[in-house]
């Protein structure tokens, strides 16, 4: 009988003794991902963008009008990817509802910088999609 997995941080893990199934990482864990947040990065190719970003400048965190630069995108759909705006992007699957980005207020102005899970996230499609974004 399958018991089962221990959810951590909207990740499970699985060791080599309950292994049910699936492709090994590196690690030699099972992981997989909450769907809510699969299925939000697969809707979103600039949400991606965005976490790869800011994956790469980690521990660092930069404000929104910049991230756009980078990213080559339009501050307004960073913000809305980011936080959520209106109905394009729905503020249930924004980066910072689903705990992969986190705000820090510095001098009254917000920079953004990805989390510990965001980490995870980026390091899992690197692993299962190849880097592609």
């Amino acid at each position: 009988m399958l018991k089962h997995p221990k959810r951590i941080n909207s990740f499970c893990d699985y060791n080599n003794n309950n292994n049910v199934g699936g492709d090994m990482n590196t690690l030699g864990l099972l992981v997989t991902i909450d769907p809510q947040i699969v299925r939000a990065l697969n809707k979103s190719v600039l949400k991606k963008r965005v976490l790869f970003y800011l994956n790469s400048i980690y521990p660092n965190a930069d404000y929104a009008a910049n991230i756009a630069r980078m990213i080559r995108s339009d501050p307004s759909n960073v913000l809305g990817c980011l936080r959520g705006m209106g109905n394009r992007y729905n503020g249930n699957s924004s980066l910072i509802e689903l705990g992969l980005v986190e705000i820090t207020n510095i001098s009254g102005y917000k920079y953004y910088r990805i989390t510990e899970l965001g980490r995870k996230v980026v390091s899992y499609l690197k692993e299962v999609y190849g880097g592609v974004v």
